[in-house]
């Protein structure tokens, strides 16, 4: 998905995100609670570059939520935000790994966000239409 895009959808998938590990959406068995506060992290050091102070202390899915607060309180400075580290194209952060374009490492979060919003919508509406679980080795049951 384009950049722009990603942009656009990005307040609607930190909804998606939200509504469906607020949901009875059984995702013990996902890394979620590990993942989502890792890439707000992420998205928050960038941020930090640009003046944007957000903080938390909370564990798993709670920091998004907490980001999300943040966020709808700071909506306008955030996204002009993020539409001017997408238009720069040779500003540089340093990181663990090395020296990464900003607007990399945002683009990454962004088709983070994308990529997870997406999924849990795919798993709440297989749950909404009461799809079969799916077993994770089915050719184990031929034998």
């Amino acid at each position: 998905m384009e950049a722009a895009a990603l942009y656009v959808r990005f307040k609607d998938n930190l909804a998606t995100i939200i509504g469906a590990l607020n949901s009875k959406l059984e995702v013990r068995s996902m890394p979620y609670n590990v993942s989502i506060p890792l890439e707000v992290d992420l998205l928050a050091d960038i941020l930090r570059l640009h003046g944007l102070d957000f903080k938390s202390e909370t564990a798993g899915a709670a920091r998004l939520e907490d980001f999300t607060r943040w966020f709808e309180q700071n909506e306008n400075v955030v996204m002009d935000t993020l539409q001017r580290v997408l238009e720069e194209k040779r500003a540089y952060m340093k990181t663990a790994g090395g020296v990464v374009l900003q607007k990399e490492m945002l683009i990454r979060r962004l088709e983070y966000f994308n990529e997870t919003a997406h999924t849990l919508e795919v798993m709440m509406r297989q749950q909404q239409l009461n799809s079969p679980k799916h077993f994770k080795y089915p050719f184990l049951l031929n034998q």
